[in-house]
């Protein structure tokens, strides 16, 4: 030990002295300790605490809004699929109002065209029967110039017959081309 009060000496330390200056430096440790350090570690973890919560907030918050996000476009997608099925439904009673217009105008049109047709008919008929009557007249009248008398009645109606007959081949073959 000797060498070591030997030394202490040299160096002009005084060991009561260091001791003072460890028990003043404990004691200062302690002092900071109680009002430095505690009020600050005190401060770090209320502040540790209140970050935690922001944190914990946001998380939460962010989960809201993606739940909120998620209903919004299952909202979305469910009005486009009704828009959809409106469209096609639109599309389908257009297209069925179509054809009934389109089928009407058919309707309309062969009934316009079979009264066309009974319109023909009737007038051919018409024609034929006059044109009958005045073949009949004619050939009447020039069976009695070519024979110089009368003809008897029986007679008359097979001339008659036969100018029918002739009339009725010619009005047959020209509605056939027609």
């Amino acid at each position: 030990m000797e060498f070591l009060q030997g030394l202490l000496g040299e160096l002009h330390i005084d060991p009561p002295v260091i001791l003072v200056n460890i028990i003043g430096f404990l004691i200062l440790l302690a002092l900071m300790r109680k009002f430095f350090f505690g009020p600050i570690s005190q401060f770090f973890a209320e502040r540790q605490q209140e970050v935690a919560q922001r944190i914990e907030s946001t998380e939460s918050a962010q989960k809201e809004a993606a739940q909120e996000l998620s209903r919004i476009h299952g909202q979305r997608q469910e009005m486009i699929d009704q828009a959809q099925q409106e469209a096609t439904e639109l599309h389908q009673q257009a297209q069925q109002q179509a054809e009934g217009l389109v089928d009407e105008a058919r309707r309309q049109a062969l009934e316009r065209e079979q009264r066309a047709e009974e319109h023909i008919r009737d007038s051919q008929e018409r024609a034929l029967a006059e044109a009958r009557g005045e073949i009949a007249q004619l050939s009447t009248q020039l069976a009695r110039r070519a024979l110089g008398e009368s003809l008897k009645d029986e007679e008359q109606q097979q001339l008659l017959e036969a100018a029918l007959r002739d009339v009725e081949e010619i009005a047959r073959r020209n509605s056939e081309q027609v």
